[in-house]
C-alpha cells in the first residue's frame, strides 16, 4: 500500500501540491486526473523521493523521508519522456539490471513479457515512440515492483501504441500490483483505474470511482453519426422515440450525447429500423469540460 497524507510541496510561495491525501492498495489502480500544471507531477516526484515536502508518505509501510533507498526499491517509475543511450535493446536493459544489482539473465524474459524480444538487437534510435515506452516499462519491471508510478505514460503515442501499452498496465495491476498513472484522458482512466483522483490547482477536488466521476460531473460521451440522406428523417424519428438527444445535425449527421459506457445505443436503435450507418465518432469529454463540471459541482 501506498498512503499518502497531507501532502504539501512548495516552491516559493506557489504551493504546487496542496494537502494531498489519499491512499492505494494492491491490485488497485489510481489515476491522478487533471490539466498540465495540476500537480499531478511534483506529487509523483515527491513519492519517489526527488523532492522535499511537508506531510507524510508511506510505501508498503516504509516512510519515504526515513527510508528513501528502501521505499524507491519497491517501485518502478515510468517518466513521462524516457531518454535511453543509443544502445542496443537488449544492453540497455542489461546496463540498467547491472545498477540494481539484478542478474542480467532477467533481461530477456523481461522484454519478452513487454513485446520487445523480437526488437532485442535494434538500437533505441531504431524503436518507435511505443518501443521506447514499453523498453522503459521494461526497466521498470526489472526489479518486479510491488508498485508501479507513471507520469502521462501515453501522452507521446499514436492510438494503436497507447492501446497496447495501457493494455500492459492493466495486466500489471490485475497481478495483484499497485499503479498510480497521471493522465489528462478520461478513456484512459475508465479502462485502467479503479478510482481517479481529480487534481485541480494543487488539490484534490474529487476522489471517485471513474463511472462516479461521470455521473457526479454530469459528463456524457458525444457521438457524431451518419446516415444515407434518404434516411435522415427515420433517423430522426427513431432517436427521438428512443429518448435520445440530439445536440446538432449536418445534413447526414447527428451529434448526440450518450450515457457513459452506453455509446452502443445510438447504433442499435438504427440497427432495429434497418436504418444503414455510414459512418460514427466518438467524442470524449475534454479536461476542460472536466474541471468546468468540478466547479459546477461546487470543488
Amino acid at each position: 500500500m501506498i498512503e499518502i497524507k497531507n501532502v504539501t510541496k512548495r516552491f516559493g510561495k506557489l504551493k504546487a501540491v496542496d494537502s494531498v491525501s489519499f491512499r492505494v492498495e494492491k491490485g488497485e489502480a489510481v489515476s491522478l486526473l487533471g490539466a498540465n500544471g495540476a500537480g499531478k507531477s511534483t506529487l509523483i516526484k515527491c513519492i519517489l523521493g526527488l523532492l522535499d515536502y511537508t506531510g507524510e508518505i508511506t510505501v508498503s509501510g516504509l516512510r519515504v523521508k526515513d527510508h528513501p533507498k528502501e521505499a524507491k526499491s519497491l517501485i518502478g517509475y515510468l517518466p513521462q519522456e524516457p531518454l535511453f543511450y543509443d544502445m542496443r535493446t537488449l544492453d540497455i536493459v542489461r546496463f540498467f539490471a547491472r545498477l540494481r544489482k539484478i542478474d542480467e539473465r532477467d533481461s530477456l524474459p523481461v522484454l519478452e513479457k513487454v513485446g520487445l524480444l523480437e526488437h532485442a538487437s535494434k538500437y533505441a534510435s531504431e524503436l518507435s515512440g511505443g518501443m521506447r515506452q514499453r523498453l522503459s516499462f521494461a526497466i521498470a519491471l526489472l526489479s518486479e515492483p510491488m508498485f508501479l508510478i507513471l507520469d502521462e505514460p501515453t501522452s507521446n503515442l499514436d492510438a494503436h501504441a497507447r492501446a497496447e501499452f495501457l493494455r500492459l498496465i492493466k495486466e500489471y495491476k490485475e497481478n495483484g500490483k499497485a499503479v498510480i498513472f497521471s493522465s489528462h484522458r478520461l478513456d484512459e482512466v475508465d479502462y485502467v483505474a479503479n478510482r481517479a483522483v481529480l487534481m485541480k490547482d494543487g488539490r484534490v477536488v474529487m476522489d471517485e470511482e471513474p463511472h462516479r466521476l461521470r455521473q457526479s460531473l454530469g459528463l456524457g460521451t458525444k457521438m457524431n453519426i451518419a446516415v444515407p440522406e434518404e434516411y435522415v428523417t427515420r433517423a430522426s424519428s427513431a432517436f427521438a422515440e428512443a429518448g435520445i438527444i440530439v445536440h446538432g445535425k449536418n445534413g447526414r449527421g447527428f451529434l448526440i450525447e450518450v450515457k457513459s459506457g452506453d455509446s452502443l445505443h445510438p447504433l442499435r436503435e438504427l440497427m432495429s429500423r434497418d436504418i444503414p450507418v455510414l459512418g460514427f465518432s466518438v467524442e470524449e469529454p475534454t479536461m476542460e469540460n472536466i474541471l468546468e463540471g468540478a466547479g459546477k459541482d461546487g470543488a
